[in-house]
């Protein structure tokens, strides 16, 4: 069956961290058995996407699509409704999933933009005073 995480080019260590949610999370919609017919690739790439966000380690579905085996991003997005659907309807409550801020993916992108360390701390200090502010 599926294995979320697998041939995935994410870290090992990150990948660790949120493979067993990521399997939690699609075992429980494959037990419904209302997932029949829809697209495995797309449903696994959700399952990591909520797997992450849960595990406080959120990527964009820009970041999941890419390492997900030909999803798209709009498949990605409607395989999360339905799942959060499915499983809010499940157990009776909402989905979990956490809050995302821009403060959660300012070094990862500083980084991926080779900025020193004094632009990233500023760029932080920038995204704390906005959340301070309730700036969005």
């Amino acid at each position: 069956m599926g294995n979320p995480g697998k041939g995935c080019r994410l870290p090992p260590l990150f990948l660790l961290c949120t493979k067993d949610r990521a399997n939690e999370i699609y075992k429980k919609v494959e037990d419904q058995k209302s997932s029949r017919g829809r697209n495995q690739d797309a449903l696994l790439a959700a399952c990591l996407y909520i797997a992450c966000r849960q595990e406080d380690k959120p990527r964009t579905v820009k970041e999941i699509c890419s390492v997900a085996n030909g999803a798209t991003k709009k498949e990605i997005g409607r395989a999360k409704e339905y799942i959060v659907k499915q499983l809010g309807l499940e157990t009776g409550q909402s989905v979990e999933m956490g809050t995302i801020h821009a403060g959660d993916f300012m070094r990862r992108f500083c980084s991926n933009l080779g900025m020193n360390n004094q632009a990233v701390k500023a760029a932080q200090e920038a995204v704390q005073k906005s959340e301070e502010f309730d700036i969005r």
